[in-house]
């Protein structure tokens, strides 16, 4: 049974602008589910009639991309603001070593955000 997505109104939304976080993403249809850390750059509200699905503009805390990267509301199922540096080690020594290394993508390749 998958959770629902989380909903974000315009002023929680744009609350994350300039925060990092650690978001939980997972798709439709796809049990796998992604631990990232992004800086909010930005967000796309929807406009009822106009454009349903809104989104954060985010950049890997990797530094790995030079463009924002989309993230849509729908697809996070966690996300927390991170206020320690050391916090996403801290999150991700607790995982599982076959559920972080199953989410690894080979040079060149790309799968989710």
């Amino acid at each position: 049974m998958s959770k629902s997505a989380l909903v974000f109104d315009p002023v929680t939304a744009i609350g994350f602008i300039g925060q990092t976080v650690l978001v939980e993403l997972r798709w439709n249809n796809d049990n796998e589910m992604l631990w990232r850390c992004y800086h909010i750059v930005g967000v796309v509200l929807p406009v009822p009639g106009v454009f349903e699905d809104g989104y954060f503009l985010v950049m890997p805390f990797d530094g790995s991309e030079d463009l924002p990267l989309e993230v849509y509301f729908d697809n996070i199922n966690v996300i927390r603001g991170i206020r320690d540096r050391h916090a996403p080690a801290k999150v991700l020594e607790r995982l599982q070593l076959t559920h972080l290394l199953q989410g690894q993508t080979k040079e060149g390749e790309r799968h989710h955000a």
